[in-house]
C-alpha cells in the first residue's frame, strides 16, 4: 500500500470487514476549535436525552473536514461505493478502490460490463467511502463527485495495482478507471452520549 500521511487512521477494520474503523484511542474528533466555530459543527436531532454543551442540548455533531483529511481517509479505505445513472435510475456498485495521491483521484479496476460503460458515459458520478468506531461513538464519510475517465498508462496501472488492498480479484482484462473530482466533501460524526471526552470541552 502507498504510504499514508501522518494522522490517517490505521486502526482495526470495521466489524463488516470492509471499512476502516476509527481506533478507540483516536483523538476526540470534536475539539475546542470545531465546537466554537459554527461553520464546522452542526447540531441536530434534539431530544430530552441529549448532552449539554454551553447550555445547548445536542446529541450528535457533524464536523466538516478539509481536503487533506478527506484524501487521507479515502486512502485509508479499501472499499467504497460508486453511484451512476443507468437507464434513467441510480444504481450503486461496491468498488475495491485505491486512492492515487499523485492525481488526487479515486481509482479502481472494472471488468467490462454495466458499471464500466455507465460510468464512462455518465456526465457525472458519485463515489462515497466511510468508516466508524465499533462502539458507535464516532464515524466519518467522504463524498467525491466528478467524471470518470479510463487510465491508459501501464506504469500508472502497475503502481495502482501494487498499492491496492485487494479484497476481491479482477480479471486480466479489467480496465482501470479514475474519478476526476469536481467536488470533494467530508464529515466526521460524533455522538457525545457515547464519547465522554466531549464533556471536558469548555
Amino acid at each position: 500500500m502507498s504510504e499514508r500521511k501522518a494522522g490517517a487512521w490505521k486502526g482495526p477494520r470495521s466489524p463488516i470487514g470492509s471499512n476502516p474503523a476509527m481506533p478507540l484511542n483516536a483523538p476526540n474528533p470534536v475539539g475546542r476549535r470545531q465546537c466554537r466555530d459554527s461553520r464546522d459543527v452542526r447540531l441536530w436531532n434534539l431530544s430530552a436525552s441529549c448532552a449539554s454543551l454551553n447550555g445547548v442540548l445536542w446529541n450528535t455533531a457533524l464536523i466538516e473536514m478539509d481536503a487533506e483529511e478527506c484524501a487521507d481517509l479515502l486512502a485509508s479505505a479499501a472499499l467504497g461505493r460508486l453511484a451512476v445513472m443507468i437507464d434513467g435510475h441510480p444504481e450503486i456498485f461496491p468498488v475495491n478502490h485505491v486512492y492515487d495521491p499523485e492525481a488526487g483521484c479515486v481509482t479502481f479496476p472494472s471488468n467490462a460490463g454495466t458499471k464500466l460503460h455507465a460510468a464512462l458515459a455518465a456526465p457525472s458520478v458519485a463515489f462515497e467511502a466511510d468508516g466508524f468506531c465499533p462502539d458507535g461513538s464516532r464515524g466519518w464519510s467522504v463524498l467525491v463527485v466528478g467524471t470518470v475517465e479510463e487510465i491508459g498508462d501501464q506504469e500508472t496501472i502497475a503502481r495502482l495495482a501494487t498499492n491496492r488492498e485487494q479484497l476481491w480479484r479482477t480479471g486480466s482484462s479489467a480496465r482501470w478507471l479514475r474519478v476526476v473530482p469536481s467536488k470533494v466533501t467530508g464529515r466526521r460524526i460524533c455522538n457525545p452520549d457515547r464519547a465522554p471526552a466531549v464533556a471536558d470541552i469548555e
